[in-house]
């Protein structure tokens, strides 16, 4: 039995070690997926670690237009307002004086004119995934059977990125924006009624009692 066991062992170390596979992760769905091979031959282990790491990512693109509706508007509005001048009249023969009030009413009409625009965005977004998958390949060789941590020989690190990118959705949104432009107000008066009064003739300072106050 003992013979039959240093054959079998002297038929592994001839023809080399089968490979073996380790992986960590679920089932693809994890962020990390490594494997891990060792090969025997000639006295030398190989082991060659490969980590994949998978992430997500997106590209996204807008486009943007732009129709403009534009309407002519306006707005009046009326109101009234009263303006108070006095003046000091002079008695056509006498050296009198007496102040006249002069009351005006206007009508007086604020016209708003402008321009109302009516802007429509049209924004069209386009969204691509993007599956990232970065490689790091480490190959170790060192003296000896596996496990038998000899002598190493060589180490080398190699890493890769690979981009797959997926189908490319298209997503339509509208927006609507209103604004005003070219605005401009004119304001137009209308006399509806002038009121004057008079009041008494003064000479010197002092009531010549030649009147009361007059309205005409």
């Amino acid at each position: 039995m003992k013979k039959f066991a240093i054959i079998l062992f002297t038929f592994i170390l001839a023809f080399g070690f089968s490979s073996m596979t380790f992986a960590t992760g679920d089932d693809g769905k994890g962020d990390s997926n490594t494997t891990e091979k060792v090969t025997f031959h000639k006295g030398v282990t190989t082991i060659v670690k490969t980590t994949k790491e998978v992430s997500h990512d997106k590209i996204v693109k807008e486009e943007k237009d732009t129709d403009h509706k534009t309407v002519k508007k306006s707005k009046k509005a009326t109101s009234q307002k009263t303006e108070v001048e006095k003046k000091r009249e002079k008695h056509p023969k006498h050296d009198w004086y007496r102040d006249v009030t002069i009351k005006t009413t206007y009508d007086v009409t604020k016209t708003t004119s402008w321009d109302q625009v009516t802007a429509i965005h049209t924004i069209k977004k386009f969204t691509t995934p993007v599956k990232i998958t970065k490689t790091t390949v480490v190959t170790i060789k060192h003296k000896g059977k596996p496990g038998s941590n000899g002598k190493v020989i060589s180490k080398t690190t190699d890493k890769s990125v690979d981009k797959q990118h997926g189908k490319t959705t298209k997503e339509v949104t509208k927006e609507k924006e209103t604004f005003k432009k070219n605005e401009k107000t004119d304001v137009s008066k209308k006399v509806v009624k002038v009121e004057k009064t008079h009041g008494k003739w003064i000479k010197n300072g002092k009531d010549n009692g030649k009147g009361k106050d007059k309205k005409q």
